[in-house]
């Protein structure tokens, strides 16, 4: 059986145990228990044990619901064979719990029937359809209409619940529903067979409390006390959930000292970069260039950050040179209003422009077939300095010393007059603005982070002029390879302690800190002292 089309990836018994235990602890009753996504039925026997459980299991393929019926069978477990979606709508039972693992997969692998009946469901329930990007979001939905009004739902989710864009209207969902949030997240990779980070959430209200989201690290499923704990009361509704693994004192520390500063966005006209419809088409090499002599009709252009192997504050003529030596492609052809085009580049259009990508050429491809000519790229001018919205040890920002354009992976700041490019880039690198990015921003497999250009816009910078010298120290520690902390130490002394408390700047590297390595390290135990 396909796992892509089934979303069939099995929860360990350690963590269904650990996922018992807890309730068990908080005292939950199981009275009245479903399982949505029995699969092959491990989470019955933990639950089973309980005293008064009773279960409803619903599973999709009958194959399964026999095998488990072969194994599993109590005067108290009810097997159901059917789409969970189909059983929630006309299901007259409200349960005390919902707990399990719900299939993972994705719109693309999605029946169309399925997708559909997901998309209904969240519209019944005001939920944005935008949501609906993988089942498990309308698994989560629907079980929120079974509840009794002190029911709990407990699920293992993917991590990118707690912080991606397009759950942001789910999580805000949740939280209008739910007083009592709970987020479990693991050192230890529970699921070491999938490229997927998991976490554990635990839905739920408590009668007369103030609403509050809980978040904890372990080391493992089979440890009984986290390493770390923390509780978010007062900044809800918590727009990424994965932001609780601070303090409420965190998060007023970082909204305070942002009001001292200046937003990124506020030092001059900031956009991405350019879109070309085909970035490998429309951007070429030195060789092409010089065999088509075409020298007249290209911009100097970068991709994205990862093409950059020097470790750098300046983008120069040095390290573009770097660049063409390696034969990447660093010119974009620049022709919607070029008059002579050299027949070699012509030549060159005609053949790519019928490639076909998924049945569709490229020149019928939507950017292209919306512009006159189809391969006339419309320009963005660059920026003073210029960021890439993704990044993985540490956010970058340039001096474009090069007045070299990118690609939209990239964003711009034309900088208003009295704004020093130098300045602006040494002062990026100081404890507020970098934990402001990993704060804004969400991360992605192997711990890359990225920020939308709102985003990108609101960070705080302490702006401040800067000598010469100084820019020139920051980018040889860079380039000799600096640890991050001595980076960001030298900057703070220069930026941050003109206005802030010593303390205050030791609390803002600590917050740093546990974003940072939250997210380089998956989810996991944020940095001490």
């Amino acid at each position: 059986m396909d796992e892509k089309k089934t979303g069939s990836y099995y929860t360990p018994e350690r963590v269904i145990r650990f996922m018992v235990r807890f309730l068990a602890g908080q005292g939950q009753n199981f009275r009245r228990t479903l399982e949505p996504a029995a699969g092959d039925g491990r989470f019955l026997p933990e639950l089973l044990r309980q005293p008064g459980c009773h279960i409803d299991a619903v599973e999709l393929f009958e194959a399964k619901i026999l095998d488990m019926r072969s194994r599993i069978s109590a005067p108290e477990l009810h097997y159901f064979v059917g789409d969970y979606l189909d059983y929630a709508e006309h299901c007259k039972e409200c349960y005390d719990l919902i707990i399990g693992n719900p299939p993972y997969i994705n719109l693309k692998n999605m029946d169309s029937q399925v997708r559909e009946k997901g998309r209904a469901l969240f519209e019944k329930e005001h939920v944005d359809k935008s949501v609906m990007q993988n089942l498990w979001s309308a698994f989560l939905v629907a079980s929120v209409g079974l509840l009794q009004p002190d029911g709990t739902i407990f699920f293992v989710l993917p991590a990118e619940f707690l912080q991606v864009q397009f759950a942001e209207k789910l999580r805000l969902y949740l939280e209008q529903r739910f007083n009592n949030i709970k987020i479990f997240t693991f050192e230890e990779n529970i699921f070491p067979e999938i490229e997927q980070h998991t976490c554990l959430v635990y839905l739920s209200n408590c009668q007369n409390a103030s609403p509050y989201i809980d978040y904890f690290v372990y080391a493992s499923p089979g440890d009984a006390t986290p390493l770390h704990q923390s509780r978010i009361e007062k900044n809800k509704p918590l727009k990424k959930w994965s932001n609780a693994v601070l303090r409420d004192e965190d998060i007023q520390l970082l909204q305070d000292c942002s009001k001292r500063c200046l937003q990124m966005g506020q030092l001059g006209p900031c956009a991405p970069g350019i879109v070309t419809g085909g970035n490998k088409y429309f951007i070429v090499d030195r060789d092409f260039v010089e065999e088509n002599q075409a020298q007249h009709c290209v911009l100097p252009i970068l991709q994205k950050n990862s093409l950059i192997k020097t470790d750098t504050i300046v983008f120069d003529q040095r390290l573009f040179q770097e660049l063409q030596n390696n034969h990447v492609p660093v010119y974009l052809l620049n022709l919607a209003h070029e008059k002579y085009i050299p027949s070699g580049v012509l030549a060159y259009l005609r053949r790519v422009g019928e490639e076909e990508t998924n049945h569709i050429k490229l020149r019928d491809r939507h950017k292209c077939r919306n512009r006159v000519p189809w391969y006339g790229v419309p320009i963005v001018h660059y920026g003073d300095v210029f960021f890439f919205k993704r990044s993985d040890k540490l956010p970058h920002l340039y001096i474009n010393q090069m007045a070299v354009h990118t690609t939209d992976a990239g964003y711009h700041i034309r900088l208003a007059e009295g704004y020093d490019a130098a300045s602006v880039v040494f002062c990026f690198y100081n404890s507020l603005t970098l934990a402001l990015c990993e704060y804004s921003g969400r991360y992605y497999g192997g711990g890359v982070l990225e920020l939308t250009p709102s985003e990108f816009k609101s960070l705080a910078l302490p702006y401040t002029r800067v000598g010469a010298s100084d820019v020139n120290e920051l980018d040889s520690m860079f380039r000799a390879g600096a640890p991050v902390s001595d980076i960001v130490s030298f900057v703070n002394e220069r930026t941050l302690s003109e206005s802030l408390s010593p303390h205050t700047i030791h609390r803002l590297n600590e917050i740093r800190q546990t974003l940072m390595q939250r997210r380089l390290r998956g989810d996991v135990f944020p940095a001490s002292g």
